[in-house]
């Protein structure tokens, strides 16, 4: 008889029950018999207290699965089969009691028969009523299970009540406790069958007392298997020392004007005297559990319950970050957790506005480099207001701005938007539109008026066109210019270069010039060497005095 861990007056009470067995079997006298009453009021009110029991635990059960059906609705499921099973055994055992009093009192009044107990029970001493209902005629055959009132109905819904709780119950050494027997007895040196032993030629008492016995098993059981079942519940959960509060920013912690700050703010809880375990690198998700591939830890510092990742950036922009975190549950197992981040790596940024240097030459590609603080380079998107331009992306953030050189416009502006919808518009930026300043001709290394030796004048073959001091590199070329030569003020005929070099003719009259005469260069025309490149007329002339 497993009635599991008992409180010392329900032992005593079994342990009378064995005493008066044995006195029945020495046919002792019907005083003794009516103390099987005691023994059953005893049963009944430790009934009483397990279905109360029972029923604290399972209302638990609900309010738990209400609250968290997920990880709940298992140990719930099974918890209510359990109650089920052993609801059905006990209302059972109630019929077959209810039988057994109508059969020995001839009660047919079913108010009268509702109201009986083993107390009010005429003919509790009769010995042949018990078998009769529940065995039949025969005790080697009994009545099956299939009968309205058997002792093997009983037996065979005990014995699912004990499969079902083998299949829910993973403590074994419990499950050994919580399993009612069903086995055969040996009864004065004879082995007898758990139905023959427990229900055949017994007085009523005893029969009563029997089921009454079986209904505490059960309920017993059912007591502790629910028990069980909120344990390994409890398994799962953990155990925390330490709430404080957490503010999770959503869209970090620098936020350009206009733009909304979000954040979550959470209560964490969390162990400080159970250290978790971090291990970053890539996950592998194949397995019942994830797992980290070449996992490292030597950038994570725990103290406290508190796992810290500290890295030293090196490349610039998005980096991608993550791994599994593991937690100790109560019963040692480590509940493995993975998860993925990400972070912005930039430049340290001065920023400097010169507002009256803020210009885009025409016909040059001017770089510009486009950042907004918090957003990705490679999310932005850059076009221009005005000016004909043309935006070339040279890599994230890195753009060439080219006005076209024949627009008119004096200004234009540089728009800024972001692939995410949620961001905030940015303000436009604006940019004078300015003119390449013209070149300075130039005729062997001279500009303007100057001298120079007949043999430098008549080594002479080009006119060249230089912009200094300009922060563009720019190469120019001549592409046509006039030349005449005058001797005391009169002026020989002009010649006429389609290029930048000197003609034939050109050299040849260079070739006879004196001292003194004068070498005149003018309505000089250049060309930057870029294509479609627009002919400018350059300002001024070159006057070489022959000396």
């Amino acid at each position: 008889m497993a009635l599991g861990d008992l409180p010392p007056r329900q032992k005593m009470i079994n342990l009378m029950y064995l005493v008066l067995l044995c006195l029945l079997a020495m046919n002792v006298s019907k005083e003794i018999l009516n103390s099987f009453l005691i023994i059953n009021e005893g049963l009944e009110r430790t009934i009483d207290n397990f279905e109360h029991k029972i029923e604290q635990t399972f209302d638990r059960f609900k309010r738990m699965n209400g609250d968290d059906s997920k990880k709940v609705g298992e140990f719930y499921k099974q918890a209510k089969t359990v109650k089920s099973k052993a609801d059905e055994i006990d209302s059972y055992i109630h019929k077959l009691k209810k039988e057994l009093y109508r059969v020995a009192d001839n009660v047919e009044d079913t108010a009268v028969l509702n109201s009986m107990n083993l107390n009010n029970l005429e003919n509790n001493d009769d010995q042949d009523i018990g078998a009769q209902v529940l065995i039949g005629a025969d005790a080697a055959n009994p009545k099956s299970a299939d009968e309205e009132y058997s002792a093997l109905r009983l037996k065979n819904m005990i014995e699912q009540f004990n499969n079902y709780l083998s299949g829910v119950i993973r403590d074994k050494a419990l499950l050994l406790d919580l399993t009612i027997p069903l086995h055969s007895q040996v009864v004065n040196d004879v082995e007898e069958k758990w139905e023959i032993a427990n229900f055949y030629h017994l007085p009523m008492a005893a029969t009563i007392t029997n089921l009454t016995r079986f209904q505490a098993a059960v309920r017993n059981s059912e007591a502790d298997a629910m028990k069980e079942l909120m344990r390994e519940l409890g398994e799962e959960d953990f155990s925390f020392d330490t709430v404080s509060v957490k503010v999770l920013p959503r869209n970090g912690t620098y936020i350009a004007q206009g733009d909304s700050f979000k954040a979550d703010v959470i209560v964490a809880a969390y162990s400080t005297t159970k250290e978790p375990k971090l291990v970053i690198g890539e996950v592998d998700t194949s397995g019942n559990q994830p797992a980290v591939l070449n996992g490292d830890t030597s950038n994570v510092l725990i103290e406290k319950g508190i796992a810290t990742y500290s890295v030293k950036t090196s490349d610039l922009g998005q980096q991608n970050w993550g791994g599994v975190i593991k937690v100790q549950k109560p019963n040692g197992k480590w509940a493995k957790y993975k998860f993925s981040h990400s972070y912005m790596v930039a430049r340290p940024t001065l920023v400097v506005s010169p507002k009256k240097m803020n210009v885009l030459y025409k016909g040059l590609k001017n770089p510009v480099d486009v950042s907004i603080t918090g957003m990705p380079s490679e999310n932005l998107s850059v076009r221009v207001m005005g000016g004909d331009c043309q935006v070339i992306k040279k890599g994230p953030g890195i753009y060439d701005i080219i006005p076209s050189e024949s627009n008119r416009d004096s200004d234009v502006r540089l728009i800024v938007t972001s692939t995410d919808p949620m961001s905030t518009p940015i303000k436009p930026y604006a940019f004078r539109l300015k003119r390449v300043p013209k070149p300075i001709p130039f005729f062997g290394g001279k500009t303007g008026y100057a001298k120079m030796s007949r043999s430098q004048v008549r080594a002479g073959r080009y006119l060249s066109a230089n912009l200094e001091d300009f922060v563009f590199a720019l190469n120019y070329e001549v592409v046509s210019f006039k030349m005449s030569v005058s001797a005391g003020g009169d002026r020989s005929t002009t010649f006429i270069s389609t290029s930048g070099r000197l003609t034939r003719e050109m050299r040849n009259t260079l070739r006879s010039v004196r001292n003194g005469h004068k070498v005149s260069f003018y309505n000089i025309v250049a060309k930057m060497n870029t294509p479609n490149a627009v002919k400018r007329p350059l300002d001024g002339i070159i006057v070489i005095t022959v000396q």
